[in-house]
């Protein structure tokens, strides 16, 4: 991504932006707090009306992603720029909340089509089931049980996202899962074989949220999921999931174990060449 032409827009004041963020979902004020993102008022001259920010993901290196607050913009309009700074990029990406008919109906002008759709759903609460010792945490693997997970997890990583590749490595993708909660029950292991996995990561305290699951079969995954919940449940105030429509195991998982999400995350995509 090439720097952003000093021509183009200008620079924006901590307060301005706060302004612009006060109303925006926790999700946008995360974007535009990215010290790696590009950001951009406009118009040039005159009272801030809105913001662009724009940033890259080294795990998904094909897209160049952008997102816009504020009143009164036009992304048709700014498509000049965004494709003037993808630079080598071959598609871009917005990602959203709002469903609003004048955001679609921009996106789609623009040429930008849907390509995932992202809940949080809340866990139901389920009724323990007996536990045995197939269901195991990180800290019970056997390192060669923890590189089948790691193989397998990475595997349907890179499957789910197919319309915006990954270039994140084995090694890389292995780094980001030590960050999991690794006494959480979360795998199922027979006869020594991995059967299905999840990870979870606990993003305040009190509240834990599931990232990544998937396993063999389906019905492998919802066995675990099954099994494991009840014991989470009675540890944690609140049991959360992120859960992708491009994952079908993820998106099975939702649809019969979490209460619905009523204004999931849409992901938008243009391909530029």
């Amino acid at each position: 991504m090439t720097d952003w032409q000093p021509e183009i827009g200008r620079r924006v004041t901590p307060s301005e932006l706060q302004l612009l963020l006060k109303d925006e979902d926790q999700w946008t004020r995360q974007l535009f707090g990215n010290k790696a993102a590009i950001i951009r008022g406009f118009p040039q001259v005159g009272p801030l009306q809105y913001a662009i920010a724009v940033w890259q993901n080294p795990y998904h290196a094909h897209a160049s992603y952008f997102n816009v607050i504020g009143r009164n913009y036009h992304i048709k309009e700014l498509m000049l720029m965004l494709k003037q700074m993808a630079n080598k990029h071959d598609r871009l990406q917005f990602s959203s909340y709002d469903e609003s008919p004048a955001v679609v109906r921009q996106l789609r002008r623009a040429g930008f089509h849907v390509i995932r759709h992202t809940a949080m759903g809340t866990y139901r609460t389920l009724k323990s089931v007996p536990v045995t010792s197939n269901i195991k945490s990180r800290s019970q693997l056997t390192p060669s049980q923890w590189q089948a997970v790691v193989r397998l997890s990475f595997q349907d990583y890179l499957s789910t996202h197919t319309v915006n590749p990954a270039t994140i490595t084995r090694t890389q993708f292995e780094k980001e899962l030590s960050g999991a909660d690794p006494h959480q029950p979360g795998f199922l292991v027979e006869e020594n074989n991995l059967l299905a996995y999840v990870f979870w990561f606990e993003d305040q305290p009190g509240e834990l949220t599931s990232a990544w699951l998937g396993g063999v079969h389906k019905a492998d995954t919802l066995r675990l999921m099954r099994a494991i919940l009840p014991l989470i449940q009675k540890n944690y105030q609140l049991v959360n999931g992120e859960f992708d429509d491009t994952d079908p195991h993820a998106w099975m998982v939702y649809g019969q174990l979490a209460i619905p999400d009523p204004h999931p995350l849409v992901t938008w995509q243009l391909r530029l060449h």
